[in-house]
């Protein structure tokens, strides 16, 4: 039973891993053993059972052996046992003996301090007199020193010894505080109280040598060596002494710095400011040369001179200043200027006072100047002033100034941030508080004014002048002013924020002006595109006077073209070739492709009743545009440039616009139902505006309209939710009267048209009618409109011979298919009426 309960006490994983480690590996010693599994394995068949004596031979030896090997293992514990309470007996035993031992050594030891102690009483009680015998003696010879000090103090100063009397003072001094604890004896008490009187007598006949030893106005009349001694007495004394003769030499010395610069006199103003300084280096040069032997140097006599003489001087400009409605500001400044400089050289002189033991620092920095700090805003309003003439000048020198193609930015902005620099590091000699940080909101109010007087103003002049390739480089020069202006307003807020104290360091900030300056470049590249686009309007005016309702024949590219291409190219080369920064030109590109293609499609709708001939013609005309679109960024450029991906995109969905809509009025209107279902797959929207709007363009008037928007109503109620209210591929209505459209340009530097999806001229064949795939299937079809986007391009001649292979190619590809187009038309026409 207790086998069975000490097997279940064990785990099984435990026995396991007994087993793995005895390296067991015999199945019936395994505690998972089935004797069942077990025998079945032994005896799996009948012929097995042959061998079943020899296996009862090998389990009876088998169980012989354990049994054994039990009673063994049984025996040496049970010796075991018996060993081990013998050795605890023994430990016991041993710890009741150690436990006895250190209580026997406990009582000799307090025996033995207990002798220890009889035998020295005797010896600390004599230690104790000793200790008290040497402490009476050492105080009565202390008291025998300060009475023979004391007698003597008093004999040298009724002779006036001060020399040696500031030495026995000094030992008086330190031997009374010996004795500060007996007080209350008699004769200490009487001592100190000789001892303070000689103090005070000593203090009082220090002060009279000084007031015998110097006439009212400072001149020296004793003798130095007395005056000298006087002052080591005073400084045995204390603090209080020292600052009493201090205070009398420096109002002495000053007496008559106070009744020359009164504050009626004219020698007070201050434009004479500097007759002030002038005084007062003469005087510290006689103090140098005459009194210097007189005062100790720790005592730094001439520095406080110095530091009374700014006082006065401070309170006397502020009430100067304050006398005066408005100071002059050349007076002003130049007074402060001497003031800072006189400051500064007052410093220096006393900047290595610590290397003879003065504790005290003397700076002067600040201690007249801040006077003048309440007044500078007459300084500011000078520069404000100032500036503002400048400003104004600018207007007319930026326009006259001589441009030989090396300029790049305004010589104006150049000279407006030297001048700021120099106005900047003198306004931070006056002052780096407040007056400085209204320099910094003057900096950014007349930055701002620059940004829109001079940049834009000069801008919109340009404007309204007639566009030459000069107007268009001044515009782009003022670009690239308005962003180095940017820049470098970045770098001026830094190095404000840098000299300006500590708490306006926060309020300076010129966001505001980078803000407007590039707002500026926006601006500037919006009235290049404006003023290019201008040019072009006679040319597109040539355009509307083409009689495309009677055109026979497709030629080469329409005059128009030409003519835009080379008004185009002469303009853009001008812009890119000046414009410093080729992220904005990136810019130009998109905006110009943008509003030029807007406008292209309002003349488009310009040229009423366009014939099938002339919207082939058209769109030759148009593939040469998008050619003269692909190669702007490559005018200007030096060396190898690609055109951007997104920019190439941007140009072809803007023609797919136009090609979409000439290839919808190049479909004929009979079969009504056939021009139904091209406009459908063409344009894609079911607005009835936009489907009358293409008809008035092919030439159909209002009347005869009538049957064809019928048609196109049944037709659109078929798919009533599977079309666009509207394409958005028209220009918009008001775009197509006689006026020209409005410049709708964005106001932001960077354009988002890098996202626009893909050409909409990507039709899915699989959907046309079956004209429409013969047209989409067609070589030159697939072929019109190349696709060059991501292209790398050169510069050169040999660009002007490609354009013209191109242009060539191009066109004998567009008349192939309007061939093709009208005779797929002609093909469906015959089919309609045989089925009629």
């Amino acid at each position: 039973m207790t086998n069975v309960q000490h097997r279940g006490s064990v785990s099984a994983d435990l026995e396991h891993r007994v087993l793995r480690i005895l390296k067991v590996k015999s199945p019936l010693d395994s505690p998972d053993l089935n004797p069942t599994d077990y025998i079945n394995r032994l005896f799996p068949n009948e012929q097995s059972l042959s061998s079943l004596d020899t296996v009862l031979h090998k389990l009876e030896a088998k169980t012989d052996e354990l049994s054994v090997e039990a009673e063994r293992l049984t025996g040496s514990q049970s010796e075991s046992q018996t060993g081990a309470a013998e050795e605890l007996d023994n430990a016991k035993k041993a710890i009741q003996e150690l436990f006895q031992k250190i209580q026997d050594i406990k009582l000799k030891a307090a025996q033995s301090e207990s002798m220890v102690q009889e035998i020295t009483q005797d010896v600390k009680s004599l230690d104790y007199a000793k200790r008290h015998l040497t402490h009476s003696v050492t105080v009565l010879k202390r008291l025998q020193m300060l009475v023979t000090a004391v007698d003597q103090l008093e004999t040298m100063s009724r002779n006036k010894q001060y020399k040696e009397s500031a030495q026995l003072l000094e030992a008086v001094i330190q031997l009374m505080q010996h004795f500060k604890s007996y007080k209350g004896v008699q004769q200490i008490s009487e001592l100190s109280d000789r001892i303070t009187k000689l103090q005070k007598d000593l203090d009082s006949c220090v002060l009279r040598e000084f007031e015998h030893g110097f006439q009212k106005d400072g001149t020296l009349t004793g003798q130095t060596w007395l005056l000298h001694d006087a002052c080591l007495v005073a400084t045995a004394l204390g603090e209080k002494t020292k600052e009493k003769i201090i205070k009398r030499y420096v109002d002495l010395q000053l007496s008559d710095y106070r009744q020359i610069f009164r504050n009626a006199e004219e020698v007070s103003q201050i434009d004479n400011i500097s007759r002030r300084y002038a005084w007062l280096k003469r005087l510290l040069k006689t103090l140098d040369e005459k009194h210097a032997d007189i005062f100790p140097p720790q005592w730094c006599v001439t520095a406080r001179v110095c530091e009374q003489f700014c006082n006065y001087t401070r309170s006397d400009m502020e009430q100067v200043l304050g006398a005066s409605p408005q100071p002059d500001v050349k007076e002003l400044l130049h007074a402060l200027q001497l003031t800072i400089e006189f400051e500064a050289q007052l410093t220096k002189r006393y900047e290595k006072l610590s290397k003879i033991g003065v504790d005290r620092q003397f700076n002067f920095t600040k201690s007249i100047s801040s006077s003048f700090q309440p007044y500078l805003w007459v300084y500011i309003d000078a520069e404000d002033q100032t500036l503002t003439n400048m400003i104004n000048s600018y207007v007319g020198s930026d326009l006259n100034a001589d441009d030989d193609g090396s300029m790049v930015v305004l010589p104006s902005s150049t000279d407006l941030f030297y001048f700021y620099r120099e106005t900047l590091v003198q306004c931070a000699k006056f002052s780096t508080g407040k007056p400085f940080f209204d320099l910094c909101q003057l900096f950014a109010k007349h930055l701002h004014s620059y940004c829109n007087v001079v940049l834009l103003g000069n801008v919109s002049r340009n404007e309204k002048s007639n566009i030459s390739a000069e107007n268009l480089r001044f515009i782009t020069v003022a670009l690239n002013t308005a962003d180095y202006c940017c820049m470098t307003t970045a770098q001026l807020e830094e190095k404000l924020k840098e000299k300006v104290d500590e708490g306006y360091k926060e309020k300076v900030s010129l966001e505001s002006v980078q803000d407007s300056f590039m707002s500026a470049v926006s601006a500037c590249i919006d009235a290049a595109v404006r003023s290019i686009e201008a040019c072009c309007d006679p040319h597109f005016q040539e355009m509307i006077q083409i009689p495309w309702s009677v055109l026979d024949t497709v030629g080469d590219q329409s005059e128009y073209v030409s003519h835009v291409q080379e008004v185009v190219k002469q303009f853009a080369t001008v812009v890119g070739r000046t414009v410093a920064n080729k992220r904005y030109f990136r810019t130009f590109g998109d905006r110009f492709v943008e509003t030029f293609l807007t406008k292209y499609l309002v003349f488009v709708f310009r040229c009423k009743h366009i014939s099938e001939i002339g919207a082939e013609q058209m769109l030759l005309d148009t593939h040469a545009l998008k050619t003269l679109l692909m190669d702007i960024p490559l005018m200007g450029a030096e060396g190898t440039v690609t055109v951007p991906t997104s920019y190439g995109k941007l140009v072809s969905k803007g023609i797919s616009k136009a090609e979409t809509i000439l290839k919808t009025v190049m479909t004929p209107t009979d079969p009504i139902d056939g021009y139904v279902e091209n406009y459908i797959f063409l344009i894609g929207d079911s607005s009835m505006t936009n489907f009358s709007r293409i008809l008035e363009l092919k030439g159909v008037k209002k009347p005869d309209q009538g049957p064809l928007l019928d048609a196109f109503q049944r037709r659109i109620m078929q798919q009533p939710n599977e079309l666009a209210e509207n394409s958005h591929l028209l220009p918009a209505a008001e775009y197509s009267g006689n006026a020209a459209p409005a410049s709708n340009l964005p106001s932001a530097i960077t354009t988002s048209l890098s996202t626009i999806a893909t050409s909409a001229s990507n039709f899915n064949t699989n959907s046309l009618p079956p004209f429409a795939r013969n047209i989409q299937g067609s070589p030159t079809i697939s072929s019109a409109s190349p696709t060059t986007d991501g292209m790398p391009f050169g510069s050169g001649g040999t660009s002007g011979n490609r354009t013209a292979g191109r242009l060539n190619e191009n066109f004998r590809k567009l008349v192939m298919t309007g061939m093709a187009f009208r005779k797929d038309l002609q093909e469906r026409r015959e089919q309609q009426n045989r089925r009629t």
